[in-house]
C-alpha cells in the first residue's frame, strides 16, 4: 500500500511533532541515509537519526521505519498532519479515526489518543497516529480497517503507559504534590520508551505499521476494467451478440483509405453512396472487377457486420437502388437526391474525414468508435421498444436523451434490423 503511517506527539516545549513513521520503498538509499531535521529534545526522539528499521517481504517490497521521511515535501506534509491531528481534527467519537482532505498535498486519516504521564501537564500527553495517502477513494475504503488497527495500537500503548503511571503514583502522587506545593515545572517531555517502560516499543510499532501497510494492499486493491471486461465479469450473457463482441466490427486491411475512396468517387458521388450505405439502400457496383473489389472493401469498413446491402454486378435493372457506374472514364452515381438533412452519424464521418489532424490510421479508429456509438444507440432503442412498445413515451424520451433526431430515424431503424439481434 502506497502510504505513510506516522506516530505524532505534543511536546511540552515544541508543540505537535512527528515522532516516528513507516513507509514502503524500493530504493536502498532510503534505508541507509540519516534522518533529516534537528532533534528538538528527548521527547521528540524515537529511533535516532542514524537508526532505520527495515522489513522486506517476498515480493521485494521494503517497509522502512525512521524518524523522518527522506523527502522535504512529504516531511512538511507529515508535520502539518501532526499539527492538525492533535489540535483541531478531532472526532466527536474519541475512539475512532477521522479523515480530512487536501487536494494539493494529500489526504489523512488520523486517530488522536492520550497517554498517562505523571510529569506532563494535566498528567497526560497527546499522541496521534496518522495515515497519509494521495488516493482519496482508496483511503476512504480502507478507513474502517485502518481505524480499527489504529485503535488497537493506541489501546496497547495506553495500557503500557497506565502501568508505569500507576507505579509512579503509588510512590508519589503527583496530583497531591502539585496541589500542595503549587509547582508546575514540567520540563522536557519524556520519550515514549520511558512512558511505556518498553525499550523495544518502536520495534513493536514498526511491526504494527508494517502489518497495516501490507494488509491494506492485500484486502483492497484497485483494478481497472474496460466496459466489456466489467460486463463479462458481472453478467457474461449481456456481452453476447452486442456491441462489445470482438466481431461486431468489420476488420479489413483496407487497400484504400476512406479519404482516397472519396477522391476516386468524387465528393458528390461519395456523399450519396455514404448515405445509401448507412441507411440500408442497396448499392450496386457495375465497375470492372478490380475497381469494384477495392470500393467494396473500403465501404465494408463503414458498417458493422451484418446484412451489407452491397452487390457487384455488370449491369442493373432494379429500381430504387444506388448504382455506381463509370461513364466516359468518370464514376457516376445513379440515385435520387439527398434529403434536406443528413443523419448525425453521416455528418460526423464527413467532419472526421475533413479533419486534417486525423491521419488515416487515427481516422479508421475514430470511425470504428462512431460505429460502436451508434450501434449501442440502436441496441438500446430496440431493447426499449421491445419492453415498452414502439410509440411509448419512454422510447421517445430515450431518443431525446440519446440525441436521436427525426433525420436519424431511418438510420436507426435500419441498424436495429440489420445489426442488432
Amino acid at each position: 500500500m502506497n502510504a505513510i503511517i506516522g506516530l505524532c506527539h505534543f511536546c511540552e516545549a515544541h508543540g505537535p511533532r512527528p515522532l516516528f513513521c513507516t513507509f514502503t520503498t524500493d530504493e536502498e538509499q532510503h534505508t541507509i541515509e540519516s534522518s533529516k531535521g534537528p532533534v528538538e529534545c528527548s521527547g521528540c526522539t524515537s529511533l535516532g537519526p542514524e537508526t532505520v528499521l527495515l522489513t522486506k517481504d517476498d515480493n521485494g517490497i521494503m517497509y522502512c521505519s525512521r524518524e523522518s521521511v527522506p523527502n522535504n515535501d512529504v516531511t512538511a506534509f507529515l508535520r502539518q498532519a501532526a499539527l492538525r491531528s492533535i489540535t483541531c481534527e478531532v472526532s466527536w467519537d474519541k475512539y475512532s479515526g477521522i479523515v480530512y482532505f487536501s487536494e494539493t498535498q494529500g489526504h489523512v486519516l488520523s486517530h488522536m489518543f492520550h497517554l498517562k504521564d505523571t510529569r506532563a501537564r494535566g498528567l497526560k500527553r497527546l499522541f496521534s497516529i496518522v495515515v497519509l495517502m494521495k488516493d482519496k477513494m482508496f483511503l476512504l475504503n480502507l478507513t474502517p480497517v485502518l481505524s480499527e488497527n489504529m485503535k488497537k495500537i493506541s489501546n496497547e500503548l495506553q495500557k503500557l503507559a497506565e502501568t508505569v503511571y500507576d507505579n509512579e503514583q503509588s510512590i508519589c502522587s503527583q496530583r497531591a504534590l502539585r496541589l500542595k506545593t503549587g509547582r508546575h515545572e514540567f520540563g522536557q517531555s519524556r520519550p515514549l520508551m520511558q512512558l511505556t517502560n518498553e525499550n523495544d516499543i518502536f520495534k513493536r510499532l514498526h511491526t504494527h505499521f508494517t502489518w497495516m501497510l501490507k494488509t491494506g494492499a492485500l484486502i483492497y486493491s484497485e483494478t481497472l476494467y474496460t466496459s466489456r471486461e466489467l460486463l463479462n465479469k458481472l453478467q457474461p450473457e449481456t456481452t453476447k451478440r452486442s456491441i462489445f463482441e470482438d466481431t461486431c466490427l468489420v476488420d479489413i486491411d483496407e487497400k484504400i483509405s476512406i479519404r482516397k475512396l472519396a477522391n476516386v468517387l468524387a465528393k458528390d458521388v461519395f456523399i450519396k453512396v455514404l448515405y445509401c450505405l448507412l441507411t440500408g439502400i442497396k448499392i450496386v457496383i457495375t465497375l470492372d472487377q478490380k475497381n469494384s473489389k477495392v470500393i467494396l472493401e473500403a465501404l465494408l469498413s463503414l458498417l458493422p457486420k451484418g446484412n451489407i446491402p452491397i452487390e457487384i454486378s455488370e449491369s442493373n435493372s432494379q429500381s430504387n437502388v444506388c448504382v455506381i457506374e463509370e461513364y466516359q472514364k468518370i464514376i457516376h452515381c445513379k440515385w435520387n437526391n439527398l434529403p434536406f438533412k443528413n443523419p448525425t452519424l453521416m455528418n460526423k464521418i464527413l467532419n472526421a474525414m475533413n479533419n486534417d489532424k486525423f491521419h488515416d490510421a487515427v481516422l479508421a479508429q475514430h470511425l470504428k468508435s462512431l460505429q460502436l456509438e451508434w450501434l449501442g444507440i440502436a441496441q438500446t432503442i430496440k431493447s426499449s421498444i421491445l419492453a415498452s412498445g414502439q410509440k411509448a413515451d419512454a422510447v421517445k424520451n430515450l431518443k431525446k436523451i440519446l440525441g436521436v433526431s427525426q433525420h436519424d430515424e431511418i438510420l436507426v431503424n435500419y441498424w436495429m434490423v440489420a445489426f442488432c439481434e
